[in-house]
């Protein structure tokens, strides 16, 4: 169904501050599974000006419960708070608000309801941000975190990427070929925007029992040119597979990065595209003869048919084993596609985590029960990267190789670890 585009009516603004009041506790559900909550709300911040912040939103009406209260048309009734906190840690409330949305769809269209709530958020500093989303019709909620960086003039949350056909901002950091955007930086100022693009093959992170030291990246582009700012905004088209780093002054790393990854990313349909995946479960023969095959599709549908015995068992396992590739992609992706990076590979491999610690610099990730001396523990480190700020490392250790090979070996048997 075609997707529509609406800036929602907010009907209902308050804001307020408060203090000693505490905040979240580190010990989530595990976000990390789609099916536990209804809502998949989205977020991007644009410093808008070096006292106001603005926090966009987007949800997908099909996530939403319309109902009649007048016996006649359709609404949604989202309400939209926030609290505003000066670190992860603090209990503090430094200034709080919430909108109401309001949206009639009679006609049941698929379409998104996209706004944005502003926030007193003064500069040189950052804030942690709590979001909490209540569908009120479906009596169901949902709680996001993410943070607002003012500490330099210059990094990514100071500029904003929007559609060049309907102005609506983009809740995402990559690009399809030929996709037109503009990019406009806060205090519309400037008259050149540098791009440094980067054409790089990353190889994909290595098992968790691997302690193997990452090669250092290489800041040299491959390639430089000039975007002309026109009140501070940039048209752009990337036309190259690969990232490209937008900056204001080359003599700093920071800037906005915008990524073009395989024509169908997030998705994962193409026969050449569901081959690297399997390099987490396969022998390198395995997966070398996979590359070299002529027909990529008869070479992909035997392996898992070899692994299941049955073509039903095979169409099954298929589609679990991609879907975590997908939700590896939109939850971890950074300068590399999600199911790439350490959190990528464990999502893969072992499913959607039982209980997740986060701090606002690291993620623990528990399979089983806590404090159980069975269950299986990940730590991953926040790592301070220009180009994204979604890029962790896992902390390895050799005692992860009996149960990496176990879980591996259950995939090889046709069987999902972890039945989603």
């Amino acid at each position: 169904m075609k997707r529509y585009f609406l800036y929602t009516i907010v009907i209902l603004t308050a804001f307020a501050c408060g203090s000693s009041k505490q905040t979240t506790s580190v010990t989530q559900n595990p976000s990390y599974k789609k099916e536990m909550n209804t809502m998949h709300p989205q977020f991007v911040v644009f410093n808008a000006s070096d006292s106001l912040s603005e926090l966009h939103y987007k949800i997908a009406s099909k996530e939403l419960l319309y109902t009649r209260p007048d016996g006649i048309n359709f609404y949604s009734n989202v309400l939209i708070s926030y609290r505003l906190y000066s670190s992860h840690d603090s209990k503090e409330i430094l200034d709080s608000g919430s909108v109401r949305v309001v949206d009639q769809n009679n006609a049941g269209a698929d379409k998104f309801l996209i706004g944005k709530i502003s926030v007193k958020a003064k500069s040189p500093r950052s804030y942690y941000v709590r979001l909490k989303v209540t569908d009120i019709n479906r009596n169901n909620e949902v709680v996001a975190v993410t943070t607002i960086e003012k500490d330099n003039d210059l990094n990514r949350q100071n500029f904003i990427v929007r559609s060049a056909s309907n102005d609506v901002p983009i809740f995402r950091s990559h690009v399809k070929i030929g996709e037109a955007v503009t990019v406009t930086y806060k205090a519309k100022i400037g008259v050149s925007l540098f791009v440094r693009y980067y054409r790089r093959d990353f190889p994909l992170a290595v098992p968790p029992f691997s302690l193997a030291e990452a090669k250092a990246f290489q800041y040299a582009p491959d390639s430089t040119f000039v975007l002309q700012l026109n009140d501070g905004t940039a048209s752009f088209a990337a036309n190259q597979k690969g990232f490209y780093h937008m900056q204001l002054d080359t003599t700093k790393r920071d800037g906005i990065t915008l990524y073009n990854f395989s024509s169908g990313f997030p998705d994962v349909k193409k026969p050449e595209d569901m081959i690297p995946p399997l390099r987490y479960i396969t022998s390198k023969q395995e997966y070398e003869a996979l590359l070299s095959s002529t027909n990529k599709k008869v070479s992909v549908e035997k392996f898992w048919m070899d692994c299941t015995g049955n073509q039903d068992r095979a169409k099954e396992i298929i589609r679990k084993y991609y879907n975590r590739v997908q939700d590896g992609n939109a939850f971890f992706t950074s300068y590399v596609e999600g199911w790439k990076t350490d959190r990528g590979m464990i999502y893969l491999i072992y499913g959607a985590p039982n209980v997740i610690y986060k701090t606002g610099n690291s993620e623990t990730w528990t399979y089983g029960e806590e404090n159980n001396i069975n269950s299986l523990t990940y730590t991953f480190s926040k790592v301070n990267n220009p180009f994204t700020d979604n890029d962790y490392a896992l902390e390895r250790s050799a005692s992860y190789k009996q149960s990496w090979y176990s879980a591996v070996d259950i995939w090889r048997q046709g069987r999902a670890y972890l039945q989603d």
